[in-house]
């Protein structure tokens, strides 16, 4: 069983709509929630980033420098993506390879998971998930565009990748550089003028086909609207009692 997560929308903005129309779906387990605070205070906000960055870098007393350095720079960033319209962040850690039980993963492979709503005209869903798919192919960037059908409706898959190069350090052969690919796919709201975006990217590009899968595991199970939604009680029974108190010791 997946986690799920019930989203409340990006806060409102001044004279908009004060209720913006839930959506909800469903992560693996294997991703991690950034706080955003979307229903908290700054403070509590504060209290629970510097958890988040206990949780990722553990107790050791040598490692708080990271652990400040890290709830410093997610604070600015959640604020960055909230006022874009993120609704949820995760960061991603995939055992792959190896067997079953105590046998461990032959590599571990990470990626970010970012799902934000957009505000867009949107006369009708189809004619809309068209429009993104032509823009997006126009683009020219080289990255892939695909029409599909999910069980909310029409949506827009794109693949696009990415090269970062950076000057190697004085006395060092070579320019460094890093290779990222990007899984986005754009849904259109059934009936409202907005439009949701998934975005998966990770530096391991090897495992593109296994995060094309998890991304689109995760997009079967968007459901718009409070009514159809599946109960919210799944998340509860979806950690085990033996999970560890960090999500990310065991890699």
């Amino acid at each position: 069983m997946t986690p799920e997560l019930t989203d409340p929308g990006p806060p409102a903005a001044a004279g908009s709509d004060p209720h913006p129309p839930a959506l909800r779906f469903r992560v693996q387990p294997e991703f991690h929630a950034v706080p955003l605070g979307l229903e908290t205070d700054e403070g509590a906000l504060d209290a629970r980033v510097r958890q988040f960055a206990r949780d990722y870098w553990g107790e050791r007393e040598d490692l708080e420098p990271l652990r400040r350095l890290t709830t410093a720079m997610y604070t600015v960033n959640t604020q960055n993506l909230v006022e874009g319209g993120t609704v949820y962040n995760a960061i991603g850690v995939f055992p792959i390879g190896g067997g079953d039980g105590p046998q461990p993963p032959e590599r571990i492979s990470r990626a970010t998971l970012t799902v934000g709503v957009r505000d867009l005209e949107n006369p009708d869903p189809h004619f809309t998930a068209a429009g993104i798919a032509e823009a997006l192919d126009k683009a020219g960037d080289g990255g892939e565009v695909q029409l599909v059908s999910l069980a909310v409706g029409p949506a827009v898959v794109r693949v696009a990748g990415s090269r970062a190069v950076w000057e190697a350090p004085e006395g060092e052969a070579g320019e460094p550089e890093r290779f990222f690919v990007r899984i986005e796919v754009w849904v259109p709201f059934p009936a409202e003028d907005r439009l949701l975006l998934l975005c998966l990217s990770t530096a391991d590009v090897g495992d593109l086909f296994h995060y094309q899968a998890v991304l689109a595991d995760i997009a079967d199970t968007i459901v718009f609207g409070e009514a159809e939604a599946p109960a919210p009680a799944a998340a509860v029974e979806a950690t085990p009692p033996s999970a560890p108190s960090s999500p990310f010791v065991s890699y």
